[in-house]
């Protein structure tokens, strides 16, 4: 069965806003046995272009077809008024919804909108989709040989309302079907290097499996698909890592803070992080999983010389010496941050983001990473991208892929 995914909105058009909705659910898609996303539409506040390019796939006998955007409440929200037009029904008031409505914005002393009522409007010929994390209702809407969802555009509300009023109403657990692929997350390691060691077993199973290589500036990606034929997925997988394992860090949609917070969760560690030029974005890593606190003990973010002196105890000769960006530095940053906040780890950053603050010597993108533990001290020198927002990005992937490995 076909799929077909519509996006409304000039903001998506334009390029202000960029739509994450349709690449989301075409992922949730791939989890179905028998459904294909054949088509992916960005489409204005139009009407015309939204009732042709609707046409077109009912015409076309697309099986399921999810509307996402414009169901809000104010002007440029046109999604019902055009659905209704074009399937010439009316729109009618969903009493129960709009009563739940209203007792929320009393309860919380908002004051009531003049547009609430819309938002419990759904077409005669549908049928409502609950939305718990907002408050424009959805709708199911059954139309010759097609289903349509129609979902607003929040991808919290597209989330939660298709995996509660979606999923497990009207697509088939039957649906279901055998994982055809995973996603093996690298870092440390180039794609060239990753092709050079995994070539000789790519080519012996190439009847069986299709391997991609999907570089990033964090590391890369390597996704296994598994062709039409009997072969184990993880079989292949597992000869995958038994070449390249100690380069892979997780698979398919997890992320290093969420396999940092695991294992500092199930060694009972903590840790507490010193940041200069990664300016927190490692303690915001952190920090971004709930549950946090049972092993996050704090940060500094000593950017400056006189920070590092007067609260990580970084001795002016030090940096007199070798500069704030050197490994020396970094050790006593990291030995300090770990003795003050009593944690069992402790994590220093120290280099140069850029654009300026560079030298021959010390050039745009140096950094010190150390990671300290009671017992042991490690401090890498990098070279890493020399602009600063992914700098900072893969430099604290870095240092928490440091920490993982020391944990290991």
């Amino acid at each position: 069965m076909n799929v077909a995914i519509m996006s409304i909105g000039d903001e998506l058009m334009n390029g202000f806003t960029i739509d994450t909705n349709s690449s989301w659910i075409a992922k949730r898609i791939l989890e179905y046995q028998s459904l294909d996303v054949v088509s992916k539409i960005t489409v204005k506040d139009d009407p015309v272009d939204i009732k042709n390019n609707l046409d077109g796939l009912i015409k076309n006998k697309v099986d399921y077809i999810f509307i996402t955007g414009g169901l809000g409440p104010t002007h440029d929200d046109i999604t019902k008024k055009v659905l209704s037009d074009y399937f010439n029904v009316d729109l009618v008031l969903n009493s129960s919804y709009y009563s739940r409505l209203k007792l929320f914005f009393k309860d919380k002393n908002i004051k009531k909108s003049s547009n609430l009522k819309s938002q419990a409007q759904i077409l005669e010929n549908s049928v409502p989709i609950p939305n718990r994390y907002g408050t424009a209702l959805g709708m199911k809407i059954k139309h010759k040989e097609s289903i349509i969802f129609v979902l607003p555009g929040v991808p919290k509300e597209v989330k939660g309302m298709f995996e509660e009023g979606i999923s497990s109403l009207y697509l088939s657990p039957n649906f279901k079907k055998e994982k055809k692929y995973i996603t093996l997350l690298t870092t440390g390691i180039y794609e060239s290097k990753l092709f050079d060691m995994l070539k000789d077993i790519i080519k012996q199973n190439i009847d069986d499996f299709s391997v991609s290589f999907l570089p990033k500036y964090t590391g890369v990606n390597i996704r296994l698909s598994k062709k039409e034929s009997s072969a184990c997925l993880e079989d292949f997988k597992n000869n995958i890592i038994g070449k390249v394992g100690k380069y892979v860090y997780g698979f398919d949609n997890q992320n290093m803070e969420n396999i940092i917070a695991d294992k500092l969760f199930s060694n009972q560690l903590t840790i507490a992080v010193a940041e200069s030029c990664t300016g927190g974005y490692i303690s915001k890593k952190l920090t971004d999983i709930s549950g946090s606190s049972l092993y996050f003990k704090g940060s500094i973010i000593a950017y400056g010389n006189s920070i590092k002196e007067y609260f990580l105890d970084v001795p002016n000769e030090l940096l007199s010496s070798y500069g704030a960006v050197s490994s020396e530095v970094a050790v006593k940053m990291a030995e300090s941050i770990r003795r003050k906040f009593k944690s069992d780890i402790g994590v220093s950053t120290t280099g140069i983001s850029g654009p300026d603050g560079g030298s021959e010597d010390k050039p745009v993108g140096l950094i010190y990473i150390a990671v300290s533990m009671k017992n042991e001290t490690i401090v890498k020198k990098y070279n890493l991208i020399p602009y600063r927002k992914e700098h900072r990005n893969v430099a604290s992937h870095t240092a928490l892929n440091m920490v993982r490995l020391l944990i290991k």
